[in-house]
């Protein structure tokens, strides 16, 4: 069973490779939704910040060419593994 941390590391190594199969079992029905508004702006980067907010929130800063993107996440807990229930794009 992963940390909150050590899943939310792989869940943004996985964003930057284009992983989609691994991406989708990191999303809760309601987070799943949300991050499909998202994808209609695709994230192009080459690094990754995680920023824990305490309360199961996340900020995950990805970098590259054209500049950053923040993502806030609400995780919740799923079985034995963690699920992005709510995120939203933060300037």
């Amino acid at each position: 069973m992963s940390d909150l941390l050590e899943t939310a590391k792989r869940h943004a190594q996985d964003v930057i490779a284009g992983n989609m199969a691994a991406l989708m079992g990191d999303f809760t029905p309601s987070g799943l939704t949300k991050a499909m508004a998202l994808a209609a702006s695709p994230i192009q980067a080459q690094s990754f910040e995680v920023k824990e907010l305490g309360n199961d929130e996340l900020e995950i800063t990805y970098t590259g060419p054209s500049g950053s993107r923040t993502i806030w996440s609400k995780w919740v807990k799923n079985g034995d593994r963690w699920q992005i229930d709510d995120l939203a794009e933060r300037s």
